[in-house]
């Protein structure tokens, strides 16, 4: 019976052995299992803030069309050109002017700074913290350029209207009189 103990003692470690290494091999399936999951998990995340990002930047964008100065400057070109027209047509400018030269003083002053920004790797963050306060200013110039286009729409359209009451009330005239 010795030999019959010795005999089973291979083979039960050999059996312990086969479920270490089946333990170790759903183990490591396992792993990999779990680390593509991960990862799958973290791709999604990833894609999910990466499209939430350009859904916002595009809402941003559509906001505030022109982010660059250069933008700037020809829409606040395009509005001399429309006040000219209306003051053409006999509007009132002079207020329009004031701030449309207001306007361009802010441009200037943004353009100055603008160029004095200059990018050195020992001062990044300043670089960066300038930049976004450049975009900043250009943002807020625009609000008020856009704040501009309305009063100057208001008043063509208040023009327009008054213009229109007036020969409606002028034919009314007529047509009463003549009925006398």
């Amino acid at each position: 019976m010795p030999y019959a103990d010795t005999y089973i003692k291979p083979h039960a470690a050999m059996e312990k052995s086969e479920a270490a290494s089946t333990s170790s091999t759903m183990l490591s399936q396992l792993d990999k299992t779990q680390l593509e999951a991960v990862l799958t998990v973290r791709q999604g995340y990833t894609l999910t803030i990466l499209m939430t990002a350009l859904f916002f930047a595009a809402i941003f964008r559509l906001r505030y069309p022109c982010m660059t100065l250069s933008g700037l400057k020809e829409f606040v070109d395009k509005l001399n050109g429309i006040i000219h027209k209306f003051t053409e047509e006999g509007g009132p400018s002079t207020y329009f002017r004031i701030r449309i030269s207001s306007l361009r003083r802010n441009i200037d002053d943004i353009e100055y700074q603008r160029n004095n920004n200059i990018f050195l790797w020992s001062s990044t963050h300043r670089y960066l913290q300038s930049s976004f306060v450049i975009l900043w200013k250009i943002i807020k110039c625009y609000d008020k350029a856009r704040d501009l286009q309305v009063s100057i729409l208001n008043a063509i359209t208040h023009k327009h209207r008054a213009l229109e009451d007036f020969e409606d009330n002028y034919h009314r005239n007529l047509s009463v009189q003549g009925s006398f």
